[in-house]
C-alpha cells in the first residue's frame, strides 16, 4: 500500500518522517515545482506498507 500526504513545515514534519519510515519501505518528500519558495508545504510519499505503527 501507499500513502501521500500534504505536510506544512512547521517542526514536527520530522517525527511525522521517522514514523512512517518505520511501517513502510521508502518515504520521500517532495516541494511541488509550482510551489512558491517561501510556501511551507510538502508532499510526504510512502510506499510498500510492512505493518506495525
Amino acid at each position: 500500500g501507499a500513502f501521500l500526504a500534504k505536510v506544512l513545515q512547521g517542526g514536527t514534519e520530522r517525527a511525522l518522517l521517522d514514523r512512517l519510515k518505520h511501517s513502510f519501505e521508502t518515504v520521500r518528500h517532495v516541494k511541488p515545482e509550482a510551489s512558491r519558495a517561501d510556501s511551507a508545504e510538502l508532499y510526504v510519499l510512502a510506499q510498500g506498507f510492512r505493518g506495525g505503527g
